[in-house]
């Protein structure tokens, strides 16, 4: 596979984000707050919900913009492929990197930062906060919110991780 590095304010980026883990889900934000009450109400009394539980005509409208899922593809090595992105964060971002792998747009720092989140998910098995920080193209700062939610098809291991986030620049 070929890493592709993508222009130079994505690079830029990039290169400012840093992001925290919070285990502890001491969420802010009403869509990442939100995004938990519907994973924890689909998953009952297993430790993940299935892919398959995840009905974008059940889950309440305010959400939608707010939403990303990530592909999990373990074999034959781990990597990332946003399967969707939601419009809160193109607009935010000002960039749509829906179906792409994470290995062909990041470069390795920027890889490795943004893998905190997953990585965490997967040897968990349970959600996490995230909080971001980064400095993006013409905007002062770009801070975020987002809650990571594991989702599997055997109940063992995350096939995809359902993301909740929140920008605001400033």
């Amino acid at each position: 596979m070929t890493v592709r590095r993508d222009n130079e304010q994505t690079r830029a980026f990039l290169a400012s984000v840093e992001f925290d883990l919070d285990p502890e889900l001491r969420i802010e934000n009403p869509a990442p707050a939100l995004a938990l009450a519907e994973w924890n109400g689909l998953r009952g009394d297993r430790a993940m919900p299935a892919p398959a539980d995840i009905d974008a005509l059940d889950l309440p409208r305010q959400l939608l913009p707010h939403l990303l899922l990530l592909d999990i593809e373990h074999e034959p090595v781990l990597r990332y492929r946003w399967r969707l992105i939601g419009t809160h964060t193109t607009a935010a971002l000002g960039r749509d990197m829906t179906g792409r792998y994470w290995d062909d747009i990041y470069d390795d720092r920027g890889l490795a930062m943004l893998a905190r989140g997953p990585q965490w998910v997967l040897r968990h098995r349970r959600p996490v906060r995230v909080l971001g920080a980064a400095t993006y193209a013409d905007k002062d700062h770009v801070r975020s919110e987002s809650v990571d939610l594991p989702l599997s098809n055997d109940g063992t291991t995350a096939h995809r991780i359902l993301i909740a986030t929140v920008y605001r620049t400033g």
